[in-house]
């Protein structure tokens, strides 16, 4: 892993790159896909626990990994808009890294409670030509072509946060609150999942996020497992923070496996 520093005119962020190596003995390299992770932890912090053990998952399919180090809750910035200028300039980044032989027309966003809620916004706001030019002057150049959310925040008004004030730190402008409210036809392809006994982010916001889809006709894919907690991960003992059992969760870790039949059917993958 390396870490690449990035800059939205004068803030700093760093982007965490896990690079699938050239295969010396191909005579002709592939392009591979790429996904940009932004892992859970409230805005207040980054979990590691959504950041690496998805990155390197991701690898071992073929797939170039990118965890996104977007901005939190501080004394000088709300998450967003700065947030999806962060994403726009990661993709547009995207397209300087020939080197790295990456499939620009396969770019995966994947976010995680929290972090899904900067998809989500992405997906619904920067892929609206109209919304996307009030807060990023620059062209996008590169767009994801799908979406993947794990447990989402998609409206801070049905839950999470429980206090309006922290609401207002993430963001003064609820504009960003609530996703679903502005999501167009522009949307990508999304795979959603969470546990129905979520009891941290209410799974209603998954289920307005797909109702939006379907309304507008995007392609999703939902599942809802019938029991789990929050924050779940990849849900087996690689994500299991010491001790604690409820990390542990065989019947909701088929959501990896759910996931990449699901983007071998958007053709971001090879079926076989």
């Amino acid at each position: 892993m390396q870490k690449q520093e990035l800059s939205y005119k004068d803030t700093k962020f760093t982007v965490d790159t896990y690079w699938i190596d050239p295969l010396v003995d191909y005579e002709e390299q592939v392009d591979r896909p790429v996904v940009i992770i932004c892992p859970g932890g409230g805005f207040k912090f980054h979990s590691d626990r959504e950041a690496q053990p998805i990155a390197l998952k991701f690898n071992s399919i073929g797939i170039h990994a990118l965890v996104l180090r977007y901005q939190l809750v501080d004394d000088d910035h709300s998450v967003y808009p700065l947030s999806l200028q962060e994403m726009a300039t990661t993709l547009n980044w995207l397209k300087t890294q020939s080197e790295h032989h990456i499939d620009l027309k396969k770019v995966i966003l994947i976010g995680f409670s929290a972090g899904s809620q900067i998809v989500a916004d992405f997906n619904s706001i920067m892929l609206d030509p109209e919304q996307r030019e009030k807060i990023f002057n620059d062209e996008l150049e590169v767009e994801p072509a799908v979406n993947v959310m794990g447990y989402p925040v998609v409206d801070m008004t049905l839950g999470w946060p429980k206090e309006d004030s922290w609401a207002m730190k993430i963001s003064p402008d609820i504009y960003y609150w609530q996703a679903q409210e502005h999501l167009t036809k522009n949307g990508k392809p999304t795979f959603i999942w969470q546990t129905v006994t979520d009891e941290v982010v209410p799974v209603m916001n998954s289920i307005i996020y797909a109702q939006k889809m379907d309304m507008l006709k995007i392609p999703y894919e939902m599942h809802l497992f019938g029991s789990g907690s929050h924050g779940l991960s990849l849900a087996t003992y690689v994500t299991q923070k010491p001790g604690v059992e409820k990390n542990l969760n065989d019947y909701d870790s088929k959501w990896w496996d759910l996931c990449v039949n699901w983007l071998k059917l958007q053709k971001i993958l090879p079926k076989h």
